[in-house]
Formats: C-alpha cells, sequence, structure tokens
C-alpha cells in the first residue's frame, strides 16, 4: 500500500506562497544548496538539450539543489525516450500487419504503448518539478507572479 494523502510540499514552495508552516518544516528538511547540478555525462544529445532547457526554468523558482541532479536526469532521459517512441510510431504508423502462417493480423503498435507509458512519466516528474500549470499552482510560483499585479479591492472595485 502506498503513502497516503497529496506528497508534502518543499519548505521553498510553502515560503513562496506565503505560508505559515514553512519555517517549522524546513527544520525537518535537509537543507537545499545553492549550487546547481551539473548535467551527467551518460545522458544522449536530446537528453542533454532538456536539460539545458529545464534546469534554468526549475532554478528560477528556487525549488532545485544538487541533490536534484537524478531525478532531473530521469526526466531528461524520459523525454528522449519519449520522441524516440514518436518516432518510430510516426514512421511505422499506428497499426501494424502481423503474419502468421497464412494468416495476416492487424495490432496496435507496441510503440504506442511505450509512448503512452513515457508521456504518462514526463508527465508526473515534469509536475513535481513545477513545469505544468498544476505544478506550478502547487509550488507557488503562479502566486509570486501574481503579487506583481494589480489588485483591485472587492468593496469598492477601485484599484488598490
Amino acid at each position: 500500500m502506498g503513502l497516503r494523502g497529496p506528497a508534502p510540499k518543499p519548505s521553498a514552495a510553502l515560503k513562496l506562497s506565503g505560508n505559515w508552516r514553512a519555517s517549522g518544516r524546513a527544520k525537518s528538511e535537509p537543507p537545499s544548496d545553492e549550487v546547481l547540478p551539473e548535467c551527467p555525462d551518460w545522458l544522449d544529445e536530446v537528453g542533454r538539450a532538456a536539460w539545458a532547457d529545464w534546469l534554468p526554468r526549475v532554478a528560477a523558482m528556487k525549488i532545485i539543489s544538487s541533490g536534484d541532479r537524478d531525478a532531473l536526469a530521469l526526466m531528461c532521459d524520459t523525454w528522449s525516450r519519449y520522441l524516440e517512441a514518436r518516432k518510430r510510431l510516426a514512421e511505422e504508423g499506428e497499426v501494424i500487419r502481423v503474419e502468421g502462417g497464412d494468416r495476416v493480423t492487424v495490432k496496435r503498435n507496441p510503440w504506442s504503448a511505450v509512448l503512452a507509458e513515457h508521456g504518462d512519466r514526463l508527465r508526473r516528474m515534469m509536475s513535481e518539478f513545477g513545469l505544468t500549470p498544476v505544478g506550478r499552482a502547487r509550488i507557488g510560483a503562479a502566486k509570486e507572479q501574481a503579487k506583481d499585479a494589480p489588485q483591485e479591492d472587492i468593496f469598492t472595485k477601485r484599484r488598490a
């Protein structure tokens, strides 16, 4: 049986959203460092390009540390594999012909299952790093950006 309830937000995310629980939780979390992780050597060219694209975005939200290197690398590797499955599916088509004896059967291309699996994994990982709208809302980045927008007084309907 898995863990119950939603995953806890990191204290940095709570702090961004203005939550009072951030100070209490920060004591129980490992300290985050200001050093950004290095791209691992084992990533392929597509994974390295994803790393170069995603790392600055995640770093700007101030939720990544050097300890998150492997998780981000896994997301970049999954992206590379997702694109490979997508390419193979585009080349071979959604359905394939399977010849067996005197019969020909039409079946779903196995690459479509691979594409769906990697797509689902990628969506979950991107949400963890705040790279989806729901993920950003969970870490409070959207609230931080909205703070700069002009506020409206709900009682007088005038700008504050």
